[in-house]
């Protein structure tokens, strides 16, 4: 590119925001001229100042949490944020389920749970669905058995828990021990590891996600064929991760440029990027305009149910 290999240098965050910070003023000492990253949200929001300040872009992969890229005009991501998962969730309970009630169980520590929650609730009751109670629980709980006593006797068609995937899990693990019949709901956060808390107690449910290997697209197909054939498997960040590495190629070559300023330009100018995870545009933010998918858990895994368009 611009006749020169593209170096990475790779700095370890060790997926905390202190490291995080750390590590983006290395980045700025060493003079790179873009940055890769973080995955987290709570790290990326501890190094898009450092990076904002320096000029520097910086483009994250999976960093759903709003704030991120409100930081400054250098900040971008290539995954959609939470507000739009949320309102898919919502969409999808009503229109797909038929879901007339629903209850929300959010992580009061995490604020990307309480925040998909307000997003969820806003738009199931703007299309006419009721929402009779919310209840919140903290990081270190593993015993929901006073909340979901509660949720039983409400009876809702379905319950929105957008937690991590541990403590969602469990969550379902146990009202199914109870006999609640309800359809639960997650966003981003859930995958297949939580068969190993819920078992047989996820099948049915569904989530929100960035990508499937099934998704009915050539450019999509032909990465899985690729990944398939050098590492034997298919994981959905390293799809978000591979389509940042080409967002960021693709801005140096029509900045014809290694230059930041012009990088970062030439980002904010990114439209229909057919990438991975689908095509991709910019907006005033540096967020993407893109599509998210809809997974249900089925016989120990999860299968590609449709991709929604923004």
């Amino acid at each position: 590119m611009l006749g020169k290999h593209i170096e990475l240098i790779e700095f370890d965050n060790k997926s905390e925001p202190l490291t995080s910070k750390i590590s983006a003023v290395k980045a700025v000492k060493a003079g790179v001229s873009a940055v890769i990253g973080a995955v987290w949200s709570s790290n990326s929001l501890a190094m898009a100042p450092v990076l904002q300040k320096a000029g520097i872009p910086m483009i994250s992969p999976a960093s759903t949490n709003p704030d991120v890229t409100l930081v400054g005009n250098y900040i971008f991501r290539t995954c959609f944020i939470d507000p739009f998962q949320g309102a898919v969730m919502a969409n999808f309970a009503i229109q797909d389920l038929g879901a007339k009630t629903a209850v929300v169980l959010n992580n009061a520590n995490s604020s990307y749970s309480v925040g998909l929650a307000k997003v969820f609730t806003q738009r199931f009751r703007e299309l006419g669905g009721k929402i009779p109670w919310e209840g919140d629980y903290l990081d270190e709980e593993t015993d929901f058995s006073l909340l979901l006593k509660k949720i039983k006797t409400i009876k809702p068609d379905v319950g929105f828990v957008p937690g991590r995937s541990t403590d969602s899990a469990l969550i379902i693990s146990q009202a199914r021990k109870m006999g609640l019949s309800a359809i639960f709901l997650g966003g981003d956060s859930w995958n297949e590891n939580m068969y190993d808390y819920a078992g047989k107690g996820l099948h049915g449910n569904y989530c929100s996600d960035h990508w499937h290997p099934k998704i009915p697209d050539k450019v999509s197909q032909d990465f899985v064929k690729q990944y398939k054939e050098k590492y034997g498997g298919v994981f959905g960040r390293h799809a978000l991760c591979y389509d940042t590495v080409h967002i960021l190629a693709d801005a140096i070559r029509r900045a014809n440029s290694s230059e930041p300023d012009h990088i970062r330009d030439a980002l904010a100018e990114t439209k229909n990027f057919h990438g991975v995870t689908g095509k991709i545009t910019m907006n005033k933010n540096g967020d993407p305009v893109k599509p998210a998918v809809i997974l249900k858990f089925d016989k120990g895994t999860v299968i590609y149910v449709r991709s929604v368009e923004p």
